[in-house]
């Protein structure tokens, strides 16, 4: 491409429910029978951080009815629910309270149940099969009546009760080319000028641990090439997404017709495909900036009439900050938990809270490094050591409340003595000046008996966005 072309995503995150499903889709790895419903607070608590991390949206998903199951109903009632759709409106509150915009990932929803969220501030993700695969051995056939007429029959509950939604194509499962097309085409005539409609994305199959069909393969990707080309002329005008995660050639993609990466949840990972690691933000972008293509940041609802709603009016105003503002910054800080210090997603990195060994601009905490991180024999490697010093020192610039957002500028250390692998390490840093933006901190590793093995010091630059906002 000679000219440059954008392509946009939201910064989203997941929360899982429930994984309690009465259906038994054959491609579906999420669903179970027996597992348990998220207590309400620890539902409060999950929003709260993602809220914290700077999601503008954020996903409920369960399996569908779950409330058919009675540990689920019993889970309902010890909660104060007297049914789901209770649970789900409280949780949808909960965070438009904070800024983030609900979405309800929870398989079909009878007209009954969808009158339930008219005025909730929701939005509905509706994935939708292409052909009836309910012969012995297809991938729907111990599915409860999932088929393409009742993912019409469910778009048309969500227009009659006035729900924006979106809508997913589940392809790659068993039907024919032939099928996937005239399906999308059919379904495009249907309902692509509904105004409730946000975006449209594509969902090829992956096979994953768990599912029915781990020996089917993925989509080719001159097929998934076609369908993204077929949903484009299907729907000309709206966001055409695909899970960056489930194909890794998605710059390709925007040729045919890919204009958008969907929800990406960088915060939470995919759930419904937990061994596909989701790039961050930085990896995405350079990957679209290998083609020319610039990445911005979008809201999760695109359409006036799901805009405008008053129950969601506050949310959408603040974040359309939050997106303008790093749209605008040349920085994209997002805390996703991958930290190698202290990220507790991170499953090679280190683990140490950190966080919980603030206070005010002082940061301590104690580390026993293994032989995995020395340098020379039984001698720990300068180069761990100075992550930990840095870590040490930036937390101690952002404090206890963390209401300084700051990078490091530039450190220097002292390698005093060898540091022994096997030992506890005490790390020590405080918050020393500050001049304009610059703050000044100092660090070291101190043995339990008191020597001192390393010093630091460091320069963090405050990170302010554009509007003067942290």
């Amino acid at each position: 491409m000679n000219n440059s072309v954008s392509i946009s995503y939201v910064l989203s995150a997941y929360i899982e429910l429930t994984r309690t499903c009465h259906q038994s889709c054959g491609y579906c790895s999420f669903f179970s029978e027996d597992s348990p419903l998220l207590s309400f607070e620890e539902l409060k608590d999950r929003i709260a951080d993602i809220a914290r991390r700077g999601a503008t949206e954020v996903i409920f998903i369960s399996g569908e009815s779950p409330q058919d199951f009675p540990h689920i109903q019993i889970a309902l009632h010890q909660n104060g629910f007297s049914s789901f759709a209770d649970y789900l409106n409280a949780a949808c509150r909960e965070a438009i309270a904070l800024n983030l915009l609900p979405v309800l990932e929870v398989g079909y929803l009878d007209s009954f149940t969808m009158e339930r969220f008219v005025n909730a501030g929701c939005s509905v993700r509706l994935n939708l099969v292409c052909a009836t695969l309910s012969s012995q051995g297809q991938s729907l056939e111990k599915s409860r009546n999932r088929n393409p007429s009742t993912g019409k029959a469910c778009i048309e509950g969500l227009h009659a009760a006035g729900i924006p939604y979106s809508l997913g194509f589940v392809t790659g499962i068993g039907e024919s080319e032939e099928e996937r097309l005239r399906f999308i085409s059919e379904t495009g005539r249907f309902c692509t000028a509904d105004p409730l409609l946000q975006d449209v994305r594509l969902n090829p199959f992956q096979p994953s641990p768990g599912c029915s069909m781990p020996g089917r393969p993925p989509m080719s990707f001159a097929a998934v090439r076609k369908t993204i080309s077929a949903l484009r002329e299907a729907f000309p005008v709206h966001h055409i997404s695909l899970p960056p995660h489930l194909c890794y050639r998605f710059p390709e993609l925007v040729e045919a017709g890919l204009n958008d990466l969907g929800s990406v949840p960088v915060l939470t990972g995919d759930p419904t495909h937990r061994n596909f690691d989701v790039p961050s933000f930085e990896t995405l972008k350079a990957r679209l900036e290998e083609k020319n293509i610039m990445l911005y940041e979008r809201g999760t609802l695109s359409t006036p009439v799901a805009l405008n709603r008053p129950e969601v009016f506050e949310a959408v105003s603040n974040s359309r900050k939050l997106i303008e503002r790093r749209n605008l910054s040349g920085l994209n800080l997002i805390d996703n938990a991958h930290c190698f210090v202290c990220g507790p997603r991170n499953k090679s990195g280190l683990h140490i809270p950190v966080q919980k060994s603030v206070e005010g601009h002082t940061c301590t905490f104690t580390w026993v490094p293994g032989p995995a991180y020395q340098g020379y024999a039984g001698i720990v490697h300068g180069g761990i050591l100075s992550t930990l010093l840095d870590e040490a020192m930036a937390y101690a610039v952002m404090g206890a409340e963390k209401d300084i957002l700051a990078v490091t500028a530039d450190m220097h250390i002292r390698y005093l003595r060898p540091t022994p692998v096997g030992v506890p390490l005490k790390f020590a840093a405080t918050l020393t000046g500050q001049r304009k933006n610059l703050y000044f901190a100092r660090s070291s590793v101190i043995l339990p008996d008191g020597s001192v093995l390393a010093e630091a010091e460091g320069r963090f630059a405050e990170v302010v966005l554009p509007g003067g906002k942290k």
